[in-house]
């Protein structure tokens, strides 16, 4: 099943729901034996979930981590869903058992959390999800605006009884309508007060490699229209009465710089003269910037070029930051508008030029394309929330802001700090390209983590460990404050999402081929065993493509011949049996050690099994007190601890209790 989606396709996305959603009830009903009703509730639960991950994350079916989990939860369900406190409360467990089902049926993707994970972060944030469910401060607008009419008595799925109550809702003064919704409509969220969307904690991603900045930056396409119209313009150029650059200059420059401006347009039959260089959107957008970020000066109705715009095509990356403030400072939106033209309304320019960054903060996240109608949709809310549009509906308000989002898209395009992808192509008599994708370059992802915590947000950064080698990589990952030593190692943490952006920065640093011997090395080189577990699921990440090869050359090093051995039985390349040799205990402890990591000790009890009934484990146990091997202690301490029958548990503790002593009297 093809999990990861185009957040386009939604006839495919619809298909694979479908698909997972029935597969989620009938493993619940037979595997689980749940009664049908509450199977279809569950389903339900996840089905709401699914249309998040498609609609708002990443648009991957399978991949989940526990800060999607948390996001989802903690995030979007308070503050868009609809429904209510009683209804909401089975939504944690069934998400729980929805990435336990994906889990079960293989279907978790490379990258995801381990689904004992997920589950702990889908059952831990219960208590937390019904407290944020219920509280009015978390709400948007349109979820305000629902459950206000639910309180007057409308059904909000009748669409006449809900417009009705919108319009008595519009007629209310501002003192009105904060008695009906919470005050958190009326504040930072971006609505009634007009404020840009509130700040939050954002997970860390990776620092770009400064070359990639750097050469990202001075590819910006302006910087190269900037140099080249500061050179053509030079000593002087003379305006026209209203400020523009005349015509025989436009023409002159519109190829020169590439701005795709269409001079003297043809629609059907017609010719329409190109009269004023205004008319050029791209050409008018960049001539006023250059004039905002000092490449351009005006004087006495002649237009000249700077010291500063004369020397940009020697360093044009050195510029970046000082043209992409400029663009900001101006409006990206405000600086294209040619003052008095059609449709003009300058009071929402300027709030969604105040929001730009904050629209950036779904790809900064995501570090992937994000659809333009995403960015539109968080656009609309908030201009909606701020103004009452008497004459318009809130559809075609919609349809204007979708368009000025795409404005606004193409003007940091050109900044270089997006880029833009299955764009649809204009129609006929319209210059701007509707919808597609976007996406931050190296310089973007960069210019954002910079400007970002002036707005209030957390951002932490990742990418410290990028250049080192994979055993010092995971070295670093085992000793941040996320992280833990031996058998707890596998809780990480809620914070797991920051460790995640370190690998990806060491993994862009490097080929996937490289990336796997570097870390089938480390399973060899680090003496301690969490550490050798985590060097091995790191490869196991890449891909079983990359990993099988790796791991069965592992499984030839008595330094890791256990984790090979369990990895490639796990993965359904090794019979189980396969794991025990009696006359290689050392290998063992570390095949039970991973099984006690990955699993619950019944788990890594059943594996010990192997070696034969309950005089030949107390035997082994006494072997393992002997062995070299460091997962020896952890296994024999959870043996001691665990195992059901005493002369067995008795005898891994004697071992362990011998083991130690030795260790103690060779410091001595």
């Amino acid at each position: 099943m093809q999990l990861e989606l185009s957040q386009d396709d939604e006839a495919g996305f619809g298909r694979v729901r479908d698909q997972l959603l029935d597969g989620f009830e009938c493993w619940l009903t037979t595997r689980l034996e749940l009664d049908e009703a509450a199977a279809h509730d569950a389903a339900a639960d996840a089905g709401i979930a699914l249309d998040w991950k498609f609609g708002y994350g990443d648009g991957h079916l399978g991949r989940w981590r526990t800060g999607d989990v948390a996001e989802f939860l903690l995030r979007w369900c308070p503050r868009k869903l609809s429904v209510s406190l009683a209804d909401s409360v089975t939504i944690p467990g069934s998400i729980a058992a929805f990435t336990d089902y994906l889990a079960a049926e293989r279907l978790l993707a490379p990258g995801s959390a381990s689904s004992a994970d997920l589950r702990a972060a889908a059952t831990g944030a219960a208590s937390e999800f019904v407290t944020a469910m219920g509280d009015p401060a978390n709400f948007g607008m349109a979820k305000s605006i629902v459950l206000g009419a639910l309180a007057d008595g409308i059904d909000p799925s009748d669409p006449a009884q809900l417009d009705d109550w919108i319009t008595r809702f519009n007629s209310l003064s501002d003192d009105e309508r904060k008695a009906v919704l919470p005050d958190s409509a009326f504040g930072p969220g971006g609505t009634a007060g007009g404020s840009a969307p509130a700040p939050m904690a954002l997970p860390a991603v990776p620092v770009p490699p400064p070359e990639a900045v750097q050469a990202a930056e001075a590819a910006a396409p302006v910087l190269r229209m900037l140099a080249e119209l500061a050179r053509y313009v030079g000593p002087g150029r003379q305006l026209t009465q209203r400020g523009n650059l005349t015509m025989a200059d436009a023409r002159a420059l519109v190829p020169l710089l590439g701005t795709g401006d269409v001079l003297d347009e043809r629609i059907g039959d017609r010719t329409f003269t190109t009269r004023s260089s205004a008319e050029l959107p791209v050409l008018h957008l960049v001539f006023t910037w250059a004039k905002k970020a000092g490449i351009l000066r005006v004087r006495h109705g002649k237009v000249l070029a700077t010291k500063r715009g004369l020397g940009l095509a020697g360093s044009p990356a050195a510029e970046f930051d000082r043209v992409l403030d400029a663009l900001l400072a101006a409006g990206p939106l405000t600086v294209q508008r040619v003052p008095g033209a059609w449709l003009d309304w300058p009071e929402v320019d300027k709030l969604l030029d105040s929001i730009v960054l904050h629209l950036l903060v779904p790809p900064y996240v995501a570090r992937t394309p994000v659809p333009i109608a995403k960015l539109a949709e968080m656009a609309t809310e908030v201009v909606l929330g701020a103004f009452v549009f008497d004459r318009l509906a809130d559809d075609h308000v919609a349809g204007r802001i979708g368009f000025d989002v795409a404005r606004i898209a193409a003007a940091l395009e050109l900044a270089g700090v997006l880029r833009r992808s299955f764009a649809a192509e204009p129609e006929e008599g319209q210059r701007l390209r509707p919808g597609g994708e976007v996406e931050l370059t190296a310089a973007g992802v960069a210019a954002v983590q910079k400007r970002l915590p002036a707005l209030g947000y957390q951002v932490p950064l990742s990418g410290l460990l990028a250049t080192v080698t994979a055993a010092e990589l995971v070295v670093g990952l085992a000793a941040t404050e996320f992280g833990a030593l031996g058998a707890e190692f596998g809780a990480l943490g809620a914070e797991f999402g920051v460790l995640d952006a370190e690998v990806d920065a060491w993994l862009d640093r490097r080929t996937p081929e490289q990336a796997a011997a570097e870390l089938a090395a480390a399973v060899t080189e680090l003496a301690e065993p969490a550490l050798q577990h985590l060097a091995l699921a790191l490869l196991t990440d890449l891909g079983p493509e990359l990993a099988a090869p790796k791991v069965k050359q592992l499984a030839e090093i008595p330094a890791s011949r256990g984790f090979a051995l369990c990895w490639l039985a796990d993965n359904g390349m090794l019979d189980v049996q396969a794991l025990y040799d009696s006359g290689d205990p050392d290998s063992f402890a570390q095949v039970l050690y991973r099984r006690l990591l990955m699993t619950e000790p019944a788990a890594m009890l059943a594996t010990l099994a192997l070696a034969g009934d309950n005089d030949r484990q107390a035997r082994l146990a006494t072997e393992l007190g002997l062995s070299p091997a460091p997962a020896a202690e952890f296994v024999l301490e959870a043996i001691g601890a665990h195992h059901p029958a005493k002369p067995v548990a008795k005898a891994a503790r004697k071992a362990l209790f011998l083991r130690r002593s030795r260790a103690a009297a060779s410091r001595l």
